[in-house]
């Protein structure tokens, strides 16, 4: 699939090579593994896959200190190559576990390649020479594949011939490059508006996690990483990122809608398919409920078309667009609750707290009314305001530097 990627263009990388190549002999990273995990996970002065194989992907404590190892060196090594590409390239990194780690929002779009059960097993058997019951352990170590599929941009399955892999691999290419060709301009305005909608809403969030905070995370330098924000919820996660999830909050992540498009916006103007897909997972780390998600996909398809300029008394017929992508990010059809925020911004399209408060009489969310309304409100001279422009125009150009 890689290599017929290469064929046609794009730039590669192969992550897991990449990891293979930062534990070679000799250096330092495997004499870390050696500290973690003892002598016998060497053989002749290189890496024992399998013996490690056999600690790692029977316990998640132990991948855990493994990954804190390897994937920043990895990290490292993906920056480099990205730091040489020229910047019209269509750059597409190979990686097996980028969801389940929660790094898969470091990329525009994501493609799930996968085959059915059966055929991968043999393929792990005949691959690695793995026994079954090793084979069957690292299976299980990931994310099941039909849960994985709900991520994805693009999927491409191998089970059939190598030559229907590859016409898979071209159309791929294909909408890559139309993908990489149709990259929109940053536009001010757009930013001013986003400033706007994220002072006019709620400032906290489910289980702390706040708008704000997702913008700070997004800062950091690596982008959206799940893992970060699951261990930064009230109380802190514990497992994978995407079974954070424990309950129903009080605040829906539908009020993350502003914060999630502005992160969008900084990334990839005007890109609403890139801010549903971020939606649907951060809503995996406080909503259990299917349709809850599939809200906040909906508000943050919403958040993205007002940003560039959209109508708010328009904004049920523009979640109408979405539904069916919301309903695959968010993995079920959407609640119907945000129906009180539509009615609300109908009547108060640029009235922030009067829309908010509406809403909420109707039974809907003020905190996702208000930072809808606040995307089309008359501009306002604010020090919040003025601070949240700043940090936006700090985000698009470290965004830009990824």
């Amino acid at each position: 699939m890689l290599q017929r990627l290469a064929a046609r263009g794009c730039a590669t990388l192969d992550l897991d090579q990449a990891a293979r190549d930062v534990v070679a002999p000799g250096s330092p990273a495997l004499g870390e593994i050696e500290a973690a995990f003892g002598p016998d996970v060497l053989r002749r002065g290189a890496l024992d896959r399998a013996a490690l194989g056999a600690l790692v992907f029977e316990d998640a404590a132990a991948r855990e200190r493994l990954n804190a190892i390897v994937h920043p060196r990895v990290w490292a090594v993906e920056a480099r190559w990205t730091a040489a590409q020229p910047p019209d390239a269509v750059r597409v990194t190979d990686a097996a576990l980028l969801v389940e780690t929660g790094a898969h929002l470091r990329f525009d779009r994501l493609v799930v390649v996968h085959c059915a059960p059966e055929l991968q097993l043999a393929r792990l058997l005949g691959r690695d020479g793995l026994t079954e019951v090793a084979a069957r352990a690292r299976i299980a170590a990931q994310m099941p594949v039909a849960e994985k599929r709900a991520f994805a941009n693009f999927e491409i399955d191998t089970s059939a011939s190598p030559s229907d892999t590859d016409q898979a691999a071209d159309a791929l290419a294909d909408a890559l490059f139309a993908l990489a060709r149709e990259r929109p301009a940053a536009g001010g305005a757009a930013l001013e508006r986003l400033a706007s909608g994220l002072a006019h809403g709620p400032r906290d969030g489910p289980r702390g996690l706040s708008p704000e905070g997702i913008l700070a995370a997004a800062g950091t330098g690596r982008g959206i990483e799940m893992q970060a924000l699951a261990a930064a919820l009230q109380p802190p996660a514990t497992g994978p990122w995407y079974r954070a999830a424990s309950g129903e909050p009080s605040l829906p992540a539908s009020g993350f809608c502003v914060a999630v498009a502005a992160w969008a916006d900084c990334r990839r103007p005007a890109d609403a398919e890139l801010a549903v897909a971020a939606a649907g997972s951060i809503a995996r780390l406080v909503h259990v409920e299917a349709g809850a998600r599939a809200d906040a996909c909906l508000a943050a398809f919403v958040a993205v078309r007002l940003a560039a300029g959209g109508d708010a008394m328009r904004a049920r017929g523009l979640a109408a667009e979405c539904e069916a992508l919301a309903a695959r990010f968010g993995g079920g059809r959407p609640s119907g609750r945000l129906a009180a925020v539509w009615s609300a911004l109908e009547r108060y399209p640029a009235a922030p707290s009067t829309a908010g408060s509406l809403a909420a009489s109707l039974g809907g969310d003020a905190g996702t009314a208000a930072s809808l309304a606040g995307l089309v409100a008359p501009p306002s001279a604010s020090d919040r305001v003025a601070a949240l422009r700043a940090s936006l125009r700090a985000l698009a150009g470290r965004t830009a530097e990824e």
